[in-house]
């Protein structure tokens, strides 16, 4: 019962996506990875290839520890083409003090040092931990400018002047409070690079993980992961924002509020990058916090996303090769496949899918899973939209252990990790329905 449409490890713990990159005519796909046990534990680098994002090839860890400054995880990050040699960057952890009984976990979550570093690859499939590793940014000294224990999860990019461009989140303590902030770099070779500039809003959580900057059709968009941006549970959540950005002096301002990219807040960690047709994609981490029952693997990545501007705001769609994928239509419905509903909705319309409700109320799409998830920590069971101006278009996808619903053509998205769905189903008040499953 493991997804058919969704990345997973073949065991054991995964997270954020890393490194998210099309090189030498190829997908590759890091991810964070607790190779020895189905929990958290000492970051590594998974490692998977793909051409279509349906088929991947599993391949051995990319990145473990081996150096000093990593010797407790190899965190987030990401990766680019010189030269014709791939480029991995990520955030390199020690431990203050380690648990004496279990060397995997900090005695506390401020107990560690981050620094960023780098690891160069001939060719995508090998990677020398010993040889080919440099420090590239050391941990911060200075408390004004950032954080030496929370500051991580580089995201590099090449400028239209060709530069190699990196931004990092990090907090800064301000009035005894801490508030969230970006860290711009350059580098004129990859491998050296000087601090240019910072971005601050007092608005946005306390810390700001995955940061992510990006331009579709002359916008700029800023995507990231505040931790502590919501009082209820769960506190930490991805979101995006619109912005003006200069590329040369790294100067930001906002353009719009922020807003969630996935309203189901399972959705933590995404990363960005261009597929071979130029397009931006997007991956997240579809957030279980435990292993479904008899089950040695835990965590899944979201369908790959297309990214779409239309007036200051993301629009987001199933990448075409997994569409097409849905394409024999059926009357029934069945929890043991895949499937795709196409639905629209009316104020009175109520869906039950094995025991995952879906219904409108006061104008926003509500999705209860109070009957299919087995444990509730961090996260609850009722999610909703903004309001929807009265116009319910979905399309629902269901894969073994999650839904993902796309809303009003990718306006808004709700993705929900379930656990055990019964076989029966409801389909109140539909205005109209197209059920397509895969041959």
């Amino acid at each position: 019962m493991k997804p058919k449409l969704h990345f997973t490890a073949l065991r054991n713990w995964i997270n954020d996506p890393n490194g998210l990159i099309y090189y030498k005519g190829e997908y590759h796909l890091f991810y964070q990875h607790f190779p020895y046990a189905p929990c958290w534990g000492t970051m590594h680098w998974g490692h998977t290839v793909t051409k279509d994002f349906i088929h991947f090839q599993h391949l051995p860890i990319a990145l473990y520890p081996s150096k000093k400054y990593d010797r407790n995880g190899c965190y987030s990050g990401s990766a680019i083409e010189m030269n014709g040699k791939m480029y991995l960057y990520y955030t390199a952890i020690q431990y203050l003090s380690e648990q004496d009984d279990y060397i995997h976990v900090q005695q506390s979550g401020n107990d560690i040092i981050a620094c960023q570093a780098l690891v160069i690859s001939e060719d995508g499939y090998h990677f020398d931990n010993r040889k080919n590793k440099y420090l590239i940014i050391d941990t911060i000294k200075d408390e004004t400018l950032g954080n030496y224990r929370h500051t991580r999860d580089p995201k590099v990019w090449r400028t239209k002047d060709n530069k190699i461009s990196l931004i990092i989140g990090s907090k800064m303590k301000k009035d005894n409070q801490y508030y969230g902030e970006a860290l711009f770099y350059e580098s004129d070779d990859g491998v050296h690079f000087t601090y240019k500039n910072r971005f601050i809003d007092e608005t946005l959580g306390d810390m700001w993980e995955c940061p992510d900057i990006f331009e579709i059709d002359d916008q700029w968009y800023i995507v990231c992961s505040p931790e502590h941006i919501r009082k209820s549970q769960p506190e930490n959540n991805a979101i995006y924002f619109p912005i003006l950005f200069n590329e040369k002096t790294y100067t930001v301002q906002k353009e719009g509020n922020y807003e969630y990219l996935d309203y189901g807040l399972d959705f933590y960690a995404p990363q960005t990058f261009l597929d071979e047709n130029q397009q931006r994609i997007m991956i997240g981490w579809l957030r279980m916090r435990e292993p479904i029952k008899k089950e040695e693997w835990v965590g899944m990545l979201s369908m790959p996303r297309v990214l779409i501007n239309r007036n200051n705001h993301l629009y987001q769609k199933v990448i075409p090769q997994i569409q097409q994928l849905f394409h024999r239509e059926t009357n029934l419905i069945k929890m043991d496949q895949p499937f795709l509903l196409n639905v629209t909705l009316t104020k009175e319309s109520y869906i039950n899918l094995g025991g995952f409700e879906i219904y409108i109320q006061d104008d926003c799409l509500y999705t209860n899973r109070e009957k299919v998830l087995n444990k509730i920590e961090k996260t609850s069971y009722i999610q909703h939209t903004p309001q929807l101006n009265n116009q319910y278009e979905l399309e629902i996808y269901y894969d073994y252990h999650v839904f993902e619903i796309f809303i009003n053509d990718g306006y808004y998205v709700i993705s929900q990790i379930v656990d055990d769905l019964n076989d029966a189903y409801t389909l109140n008040a539909i205005k109209k329905l197209k059920i397509k499953v895969i041959d």
